[in-house]
Formats: C-alpha cells, structure tokens, sequence
C-alpha cells in the first residue's frame, strides 16, 4: 500500500520535521534530507499505524452498531 500526501501536507510536515530536528538535535537539515527521513517514516510505519487507525474504527463502529441496535429493540 503507498501512502501518498497531498503537496501541502508534504510541506507542512517537511517543515514540521526541521523545525524538530532544529529543536531536539540543535542540527539544521535540508529540506532533501527531511523529504527523505518523511519518505522513510511513511513507508516503514505508515501502513502499521494506517491498519491500527481502520481497526480501531472498526471497532467503534461496531459499538455504535450494538448501542443503535439495543436501542431499537426496547
């Protein structure tokens, strides 16, 4: 599954992520070097965290189903 981001998503969390490397490192990167790191945490993590974020849905629209259910059956 690719995940893809919108160009201004992109570059929110490019800028996201150097500010975070200014802040945390006291180091400077360019905006290659955190394209780069994005890329990589989008394509190692991002489809655990995508499949985490649909089965928690799952589940509560499942309670919603339950709590929908038990109320038309009073």
């Amino acid at each position: 599954m690719k995940i893809k981001l919108t160009p201004q998503h992109k570059i929110l969390l490019r800028q996201k992520t150097i500010a975070m490397y200014r802040e945390d490192f006291d180091e400077d990167i360019s905006d290659f070097k955190a394209d780069q790191i994005l890329d990589a945490f989008i394509e190692k993590l991002g489809p655990g965290i995508y499949n985490a974020a649909i089965e928690d849905m799952k589940i509560f629209m499942m309670n919603q189903l339950e709590d929908l259910d038990a109320l038309f059956r009073k």
